[in-house]
């Protein structure tokens, strides 16, 4: 009774906010919402560190990760505070694992980081459901990106994976110089799109930045919780843990 209970309340809720807040915009963010970065970054930096001989510094791939990837997501919390520069994002944060090792050759770091920004995009991996929802939504809602990513790949990653078409504009930091969850992009998202704030909805896997940010200028937002976040700082106006569950809100 109690299961059943709770699915009603939760239906219900959903309901409720559908029927009071006809959404007629709808903003993803690209990187692990639709679009599988995480697999494409990967495969792109084992290959870059393949190409370019890296063992010669590193003990393993995964001893380079270790080293990259903890810096890697503070300078991005630096970037989208304002604090770094693009330029300074991908300098310090390729040339760190080889200072690290001893290794104080920038040559070396410009050409992995060529490698790895030229082999991202040229994946096509999506995140499972994606192309299901968007199929769904599409015919439904205007559908709008809304991202922090570099304006050099995002539009590039969505043509290899097949999703460009259902979309009517890609809205990226880069188009302001201010990032997510800058309160300043989603206003101009807003504007840019001629969407009123009341019939818009903001749908992305990164709470500090979609959710946030979106909750900070009034827009209603949903978490694509895919990493089983347990507990999160106030509770979203959707959370769903699959893309899939889309359709049974909106």
């Amino acid at each position: 009774m109690y299961g059943n209970a709770l699915h009603c309340h939760t239906f219900c809720r959903n309901f409720f906010w559908v029927e009071m807040h006809k959404y007629k915009n709808i903003f993803f963010d690209l990187d692990d919402t639709l679009y599988d970065f995480s697999t494409a970054s990967r495969e792109s930096f084992l290959e870059a560190y393949e190409l370019l001989g890296y063992e010669r510094f590193f003990d393993s791939f995964e001893q380079f990760m270790h080293i990259y990837e903890p810096r890697n997501k503070r300078l991005w919390q630096l970037y989208g505070e304002g604090k770094i520069t693009k330029e300074e994002l991908n300098k310090i944060r390729y040339s760190y694992p080889l200072e690290v090792v001893g290794v104080y050759d920038s040559s070396i770091a410009e050409r992995f980081c060529k490698e790895v920004l030229g082999r991202i995009p040229t994946k096509s991996r999506l995140v499972e459901g994606a192309i299901d929802v968007l199929e769904y939504l599409s015919p439904r809602y205007n559908l709008y990106i809304l991202s922090n990513g570099f304006k050099e790949l995002q539009s590039h990653k969505m043509v290899t994976s097949g999703i460009m078409r259902y979309f009517r504009k890609l809205v990226l930091s880069d188009d302001i110089g201010v990032n997510k969850p800058r309160p300043e992009l989603f206003r101009y998202a807003l504007a840019t799109t001629g969407s009123l704030l009341e019939e818009s909805l903001m749908i992305g896997d990164m709470f500090e930045t979609d959710i946030v940010g979106a909750a900070n200028v009034g827009m209603h937002q949903m978490f694509f919780n895919a990493k089983a976040v347990n507990v999160l700082p106030f509770e979203p106006t959707y959370v769903i843990h699959k893309l899939e569950e889309i359709k049974g809100i909106l």
